[in-house]
């Protein structure tokens, strides 16, 4: 950065650090300002309070999030965290944000501002709306990925996908989560208990996956290969265009086109095919799952589903081989 440059952000700052000369330290709590009831996010703020107030509630992609600096309300905004898990705030730029939970990003925006700009700035982030995500599967009549808004249970989820179909076993509902370190918890609920009050409604995070089982097949969901939308599911993988975020055609192979993406659920980028492009070409290879996606069995078709960074790696070794010794 030009001194020139920081000199002319210095001085448009005068104006702004006005108001705060003579102001005592503030303590160190943040002091949350709430929205105008005319305000048109005041209702989504509302709808938010429950995962707001979470302190495990971890900041994803697409999440929509206030962040107010107390007496400097020219530095206040509402901004969504874009692909690359960042937001972009006046002065300081973008801050990474995603994977972090919003007392965490709340500090290390203080941390910025305070470093160049402000003396003990108050910076309160709160959480609009959750770009979180939870895949319904398995038997119900409308397989879907919800976006959470506020709290949502399993009974929520499960009305929101249309109900359990008529072969769904409501007695073995499956929720597998994530946890911190990347290990795959496997809970089965009863529908009925808990819609009769016997049992508690568990309340769903981001990422989570239900799936409901058929009355006459069970799905023992056991590990993340069996819930992960990388993993095979009966030696298929997951390539129907409806769970799929941000194509980007990447490369040509075997004659298939070859994207990079990444599931409507999670942050993470793969290289694969799209199973609307198969079935015109091998319609043998593509075969309809129970909760209503197409799979691929990318066997037949001579190619294999990659990590982004995988594929990247295995492009890097064939433009530049190793030289012989």
């Amino acid at each position: 950065m030009s001194q020139s440059w920081r000199f002319i952000k210095l001085a448009a700052l005068v104006p702004l650090l006005a108001g705060l000369i003579g102001c005592t330290v503030a303590s160190s709590q943040a002091v949350r300002s709430p929205a105008s009831p005319s305000s048109p996010m005041g209702s989504s703020l509302a709808s938010a309070e429950a995962l707001d107030d979470a302190t495990d509630y971890r900041i994803t992609s697409q999440d929509i999030l206030q962040v107010a600096v107390f007496q400097v309300r020219d530095l206040d905004r509402t901004v969504r965290v874009d692909g690359g898990g960042f937001v972009s705030l006046p002065l300081i730029g973008s801050v990474p944000v995603r994977g972090r939970t919003l007392v965490q990003a709340q500090d290390d925006i203080s941390t910025r501002y305070a470093k160049s700009y402000l003396q003990s700035p108050q910076v309160t982030v709160s959480l609009v709306r959750s770009g979180q995500r939870v895949t319904v599967s398995g038997a119900v009549k409308n397989p879907s990925v919800l976006t959470i808004e506020g709290t949502v249970t399993l009974t929520m989820a499960i009305a929101q996908s249309g109900g359990v179909s008529e072969i769904g076993n409501s007695d073995r509902i499956h929720i597998a989560r994530t946890t911190m370190g990347q290990e795959v918890e496997d809970q089965v609920y009863n529908l009925d208990d808990i819609q009769a009050g016997r049992s508690p409604n568990p309340v769903l995070r981001g990422g989570d996956i239900v799936v409901v089982e058929d009355s006459t097949t069970r799905l023992a969901l056991k590990n993340v290969k069996d819930v992960m939308p990388f993993a095979a599911l009966g030696g298929l993988f997951l390539s129907d265009v409806s769970a799929k975020r941000d194509l980007t055609p990447v490369a040509e192979e075997n004659g298939l086109q070859l994207y990079r993406y990444r599931y409507a659920w999670s942050d993470r980028f793969y290289v694969g095919v799209l199973a609307q492009d198969v079935l015109e070409v091998a319609p043998s290879a593509v075969v309809r799952g129970a909760d209503g996606y197409l799979r691929v069995d990318y066997v037949r078709l001579g190619l294999r589903m990659q990590p982004w960074e995988d594929w990247i790696a295995s492009r890097a070794k064939l433009m530049n081989p190793p030289e012989s010794p």
